[in-house]
């Protein structure tokens, strides 16, 4: 299992815990199938996780291992009760929520599953705490779009058109967006505009309505920072978002929350939950656009 080191964000992921988050999720995805055919996946890891933050800041091979994976049979019949449909359902959703809540049968379900992996969930449903919650991240994102090493690096993976997407597959297509061509290029090459006075509002406005109804927010918190953490919360995580799927449910993170550091210690004040480490809008939603994605035979080297 190798990381490629052209495929990661380590000017906004300077821990390198996100990127060992999805391989964490990767590893639990192929375990929870494997069990469904009586196997049992190990894996052993080439370094110490710490390594790997720092290889990815400094990477100057195209790829990297990370793990060796092995698959065995096992004497007794294994299930991980997992539907694997669930893994073609799970889905994020940018188009706005639809006006009913999550119901209580689906928080309680993960808010136990979090507690067996050491994590925590909590919601969020009270309006006015939404409202604000949803300013704060977009003052952050504005912000974080005028910070040079952030700007340059998300908007290398922006594709503002279908071929572009189709080309790619991969990034973030301004269809899943949820926003127009003309205004992804333009906020994309021209980021300034996201600070003038006079344009401002208007842009903060756009940006709000695309958001549309938010009934839900939900929070993970828990050990996630710390590299020896982060694979198992990587783990965790993939079991949540089946979970989520298995409840119709949509989720969407809001990153800056937890990536700009003022945002973050905002959301520690506001909320009053440390750890914080995932926040996301999460309820029922019309099917979004599908992003276009690589096949499994281009994913692997020979």
């Amino acid at each position: 299992m190798l990381i490629d080191s052209a495929r990661t964000l380590p000017k906004e992921d300077p821990t390198g815990s996100f990127i060992i988050l999805a391989m964490g999720m990767f590893i639990e995805a192929l375990s929870l199938l494997a069990a469904n055919q009586n196997q049992k996946l190990g894996y052993e890891l080439f370094h110490e996780p710490a390594w790997y933050a720092q290889a990815i800041l400094g990477a100057r091979e195209p790829f990297f291992p990370f793990a060796r994976l092995r698959l065995a049979p096992t004497a007794q019949p294994q299930t991980s009760q997992c539907d694997p449909a669930l893994f073609f359902q799970r889905r994020t959703s940018r188009v706005p929520l639809l006006p009913q809540p999550v119901p209580d049968e689906a928080a309680q379900a993960l808010k136990n599953l979090a507690g067996k992996w050491g994590q925590q969930y909590q919601q969020i449903t009270e309006a006015t705490t939404i409202a604000r919650i949803l300013d704060r991240n977009t003052e952050a994102l504005f912000e974080d779009m005028n910070n040079p090493d952030y700007h340059d690096e998300i908007t290398s993976w922006f594709r503002f058109t279908d071929r572009a997407s189709r080309r790619h597959r991969d990034g973030l297509d301004y269809r899943c967006m949820n926003t127009s061509r003309m205004a992804y290029w333009l906020v994309a090459r021209f980021p300034q505009l996201l600070l003038l006075p006079a344009v401002r509002p208007i842009l903060w406005r756009r940006y709000r309505s695309q958001l549309g109804l938010v009934p839900t927010i939900g929070m993970l918190a828990g050990d996630f920072w710390q590299p020896e953490s982060t694979i198992h919360t990587g783990r965790f995580l993939m079991r949540f978002w089946l979970e989520v799927a298995r409840y119709n449910l949509y989720i969407h993170p809001y990153g800056n929350l937890v990536t700009n550091q003022k945002a973050a210690q905002w959301m520690r004040k506001e909320i009053k939950v440390p750890d914080i480490w995932l926040i996301f809008k999460i309820g029922y939603s019309a099917e979004p656009p599908k992003s276009y994605r690589r096949s499994v035979e281009e994913i692997l080297l020979a």
